[in-house]
C-alpha cells in the first residue's frame, strides 16, 4: 500500500488571531517577519512608514489608557480559539422529529458547545438570548471551567510566572469579579464571531455583574454597537432595611450597528414596495370598495406581522385594519379617506401622510373612549394614546412583567412537580426581546438553556406570525442535588425514568411539553429538536500522549483502529463532517450507499472505498438531476488506498471539478 495522502484536521476555521496575522500580511508585508523557530515580529516601524512615509518616526505608545484589566485576562482570551477537544455525538432517542426539524439542542458545556458552533455558523445567527449565571453568593456556579494541561501550557506560553499561574488557575470558578470575567470573555468571544453583520445579543444580569458586563462588552463588541440597557421591572421588594430592589437589565448589543440600521430600513423599504403591490392588485381584483376593503382585511388578518417594520399596534377591526394613504392602497378612488373632527372647533384634523390605521367605526369608538389625543386647533396631527402594556412600536428600555409568570408557566407544563426549576425567565419576556431584531427565518442561539424558555419564546413567536426562525440551545448537563431539590430529582429519575438527573432532561422535556401544547393548535409549526451530546474524542485523547510513552504495540494498535471502519460510529462521524463542512446541524443527510456514500444539500461524504465508477456515477446522476455536488468530504482515516483517492481526483478533472473540492477530513 502506497504512503497515505495527508488530511486536514475535522476542525479547522483559523482563529481570529491568525485571521488578523493574514491580513496584516496582506497590508503590510515588510512589518511581518517569521524567524527559523517560526516566532513572528512585527515592527510598527515598517507601519509607520507606509502608512506615512514623511514622519517614520512618528510612532507613540501610549503607557496609560482606558481599558478593562483582571488577573487571568490574556488565558481567558486564548481559551476561546484553542481546538475544540470534543465531538458531537446524535443522539435521535431524545430528539423530536429527527428527519424533520431545524431545531437543535446541544448537551454540554457552552464553551465547547461555541467552539464547535464557530466551524459551521459563522457569521449565520441573527439574536442570541443568554441569562448567564449571574454570581450571587446564593447560585451554584457550576460552569468552573478547571484547567486542563492545554490551558496550563497557554499561560506558560504567555509568560505567566509560576505563583501567577497557580492564582489564575485558582480565581477559576470563584465566586469574584475576575472569576467571573474570564469565565464570560471567552464565551462572548465566540458568540461575536456566530452573530451576523446586523446580528444582536442580549444578556440577562443583574447589579452584582451589570457594571464589570457592561464594560466588557463594550471591549468584545465595541462601545460603538452598544444599543442599549433594559431594565426589567420584575419583583416587589419589601426589604426595609436596603434600598428596594426591584429590576433586572438586559444588555443588548450589535454585531455591526450600522449594518443593523441598513438592514432595517432596507425591511421598511420591502415592506413599503410590499403594500404597494398589495393594493394595486386588490383595487384591480374588487372594484367594489366595500367588498375589497373586507378582503383587504382578511388578508392583514393573515399577515399582519408582515408590518411590523412600520408599526406594532394590534387594533384589528373586522370592517378594515387601516385606511391608508391614497397613493399607495387607493389611488385616484374615493372611499378609504374620511374625516376626524376636533372636539373643539368641529373642522377637519390635518392627516398624516398615510392616512389613519384604523376604518371609522374604530376611530369612533376610540374618540368615545378618549384614546385620541388632539391638538389645541385641527392643524396637528392627531395621535393615539398608548399605553406601557400595549406599546410595542419599539423596544422600550424599561418593561414591566411579573417575573413569577415563568415559574407559572413551567407549573403549567409540569403540573406533577411543585418546583422544577429555580427562577426561570418568562418566554413572553424572551419574545418580545428576540421579536424586534429578528426576521422570520433567523436563528436564535441560547447557550445557557436553563430551563429552556428561549426554545417555547421562539416555538410561540412562530406560532404568532408564521415563521420558521430556527432555535439552537446549550446546556450543560448539571447533576441535581437528590437532597436539595428532591422533588426535581424524583421528578427526572421516576416520571421521566431517566438514569442521571441533570438539569438538561427539564430543559429537553419543557422544549418537548411546550412544543405539544403548541402543536395541538398549530399543526404545521416546526417543535421537533435533535440532540447532539458533546463526548470526548478518544483519537484525539490517545494522540495527544507523548510518543516516548507509546509502545510499538499501542501505535499498531491505535493505526488498526482509527482506520479500520467501525459502524457503530457513522452517525458521529457524520455529525462532525456536517459541521466540518459549515452546513447546519440540522441538515438532512441522504444516504446513497449505507456506511460508505451521504449526502448533505450540496455535498458528498464519502466514509468508506467505493469504486472510481460509482463516485463517478453518483456525481454524473446528481448533476443531471439538477442538484450537482459540489464538494466531496472524504473521512481519510477510513480511506487507506490512496490510489482510490488518485482516481477519484481524475474523475473531478473529467466533471470540470477543481481539485480543491475533494476535502480529505480527521
Amino acid at each position: 500500500m502506497t504512503a497515505k495522502l495527508p488530511s486536514s484536521p475535522i476542525f479547522d476555521i483559523p482563529s481570529p488571531a491568525a485571521q488578523k496575522l493574514e491580513l496584516l500580511r496582506e497590508l503590510f508585508p515588510a512589518a511581518v517577519q517569521t524567524d527559523e523557530h517560526g516566532h513572528i515580529t512585527v515592527s510598527a516601524a515598517a507601519i509607520q512608514q507606509a502608512l506615512d512615509p514623511a514622519n517614520p518616526a512618528g510612532i507613540r505608545v501610549e503607557e496609560d489608557g482606558y481599558e478593562l484589566r483582571w488577573a487571568g485576562k490574556r488565558e481567558a482570551y486564548n481559551t476561546a480559539f484553542v481546538p475544540p477537544e470534543r465531538i458531537l455525538r446524535p443522539l435521535p432517542d431524545d430528539s423530536k422529529d429527527w428527519d424533520t426539524t431545524g431545531n437543535v439542542v446541544l448537551k454540554g458545556d457552552n464553551l465547547d458547545a461555541l467552539r464547535l458552533l464557530r466551524q459551521s455558523y459563522f457569521g449565520a445567527v441573527k439574536v442570541i438570548y443568554i441569562d448567564p449565571p449571574y454570581n450571587t453568593q446564593s447560585e451554584a456556579f457550576i460552569y468552573r471551567d478547571d484547567f486542563s494541561a492545554r490551558q496550563t501550557d497557554i499561560l506558560k506560553t504567555l509568560g505567566y510566572s509560576a505563583d501567577a499561574l497557580e492564582y489564575v488557575q485558582n480565581i477559576y470558578g470563584a465566586r469574584t469579579h475576575s472569576g467571573w470575567l474570564s469565565f464570560m470573555y471567552p464565551r462572548l468571544l465566540l458568540a461575536k464571531d456566530l452573530l451576523a453583520d446586523d446580528g444582536v445579543i442580549f444578556i440577562s444580569i443583574d447589579d452584582n455583574e451589570q457594571a464589570q458586563l457592561k464594560v466588557l462588552c463594550d471591549e468584545v463588541f465595541g462601545q460603538e454597537n452598544f444599543l442599549g440597557q433594559i431594565v426589567w421591572k420584575n419583583v416587589t421588594d419589601n426589604n426595609p432595611t436596603n434600598i428596594a430592589t426591584e429590576h433586572e437589565y438586559a444588555i443588548c448589543y450589535a454585531r455591526n450597528k450600522v449594518q443593523l440600521e441598513t438592514t432595517w430600513k432596507s425591511r421598511i423599504s420591502d415592506v413599503k414596495d410590499r403594500l404597494i403591490e398589495i393594493g394595486e392588485r386588490f383595487i384591480a381584483e374588487y372594484p367594489d370598495s366595500k367588498t375589497r376593503q373586507k378582503a383587504y382585511s382578511a388578508w392583514l388578518k393573515e399577515n399582519k406581522t408582515f408590518l411590523s417594520p412600520l408599526d406594532r399596534y394590534k387594533y384589528i377591526d373586522d370592517g378594515g385594519i387601516y385606511t391608508g394613504s391614497q397613493s399607495v392602497h387607493n389611488p385616484g378612488r374615493e372611499g378609504y379617506r374620511y374625516d376626524v373632527l376636533h372636539p373643539r372647533t368641529q373642522k377637519p384634523c390635518k392627516q398624516p401622510l398615510m392616512g389613519y390605521r384604523f376604518p371609522e367605526s374604530t376611530m369612533l369608538d376610540l374618540v368615545s373612549k378618549e384614546r385620541i389625543l388632539f391638538g389645541k386647533d385641527e392643524t396637528k396631527i392627531i395621535e393615539l394614546k398608548v399605553y406601557v402594556h400595549e406599546y410595542e412600536d419599539k423596544l422600550s428600555s424599561v418593561l414591566t412583567m411579573d417575573g413569577r409568570v415563568g415559574s407559572y408557566e413551567l407549573r403549567e407544563h409540569f403540573p406533577e412537580v411543585a418546583k422544577v426549576f429555580d427562577n426561570p425567565k418568562p418566554s413572553t419576556l424572551v419574545s418580545q426581546l428576540i421579536a424586534f431584531p429578528s426576521d422570520r427565518e433567523s436563528i436564535i442561539l441560547d447557550f445557557f438553556g436553563g430551563s429552556g424558555t428561549t426554545a417555547e419564546a421562539v416555538m410561540r413567536l412562530n406560532a404568532e406570525d408564521g415563521g420558521a426562525r430556527t432555535f439552537i440551545l446549550v446546556q450543560i448537563p448539571q447533576p441535581i442535588d437528590p437532597k436539595k431539590q428532591k422533588e426535581a430529582y424524583a421528578f427526572v429519575t421516576d416520571t421521566l425514568g431517566k438514569p442521571d438527573a441533570t438539569i438538561f432532561e427539564i430543559t429537553a422535556e419543557r422544549i418537548r411539553r411546550a412544543g405539544a401544547a403548541l402543536a395541538a393548535e398549530h399543526s404545521q409549526l416546526d417543535t421537533g429538536f435533535r440532540v447532539y451530546e458533546l463526548v470526548e474524542d478518544p483519537d484525539a485523547l490517545v494522540l495527544s500522549r507523548p510518543l516516548a510513552k507509546a509502545t510499538q504495540d499501542d501505535i499498531a494498535e491505535l493505526q488498526l483502529r482509527i482506520t479500520t471502519p467501525q459502524p457503530q460510529y457513522i452517525p458521529q462521524v457524520l455529525a462532525n463532517l456536517l459541521l466540518a463542512e459549515g452546513l447546519p446541524l440540522s441538515a438532512r443527510l441522504e444516504a446513497l450507499e449505507d456506511g460508505a456514500l451521504y449526502r448533505a444539500e450540496d455535498v458528498l461524504f464519502w466514509l468508506q472505498p467505493q469504486p472510481v465508477a460509482r463516485l463517478r456515477d453518483v456525481l454524473r446522476e446528481a448533476r443531471a438531476a439538477g442538484r450537482p455536488i459540489h464538494a466531496i468530504s472524504a473521512y481519510a482515516p477510513w480511506l487507506a488506498d490512496d490510489n482510490l483517492l488518485l482516481g477519484l481526483k481524475t474523475v473531478l478533472e473529467t466533471l470540470d471539478m477543481s481539485e480543491d473540492k475533494l476535502r480529505l477530513r480527521g
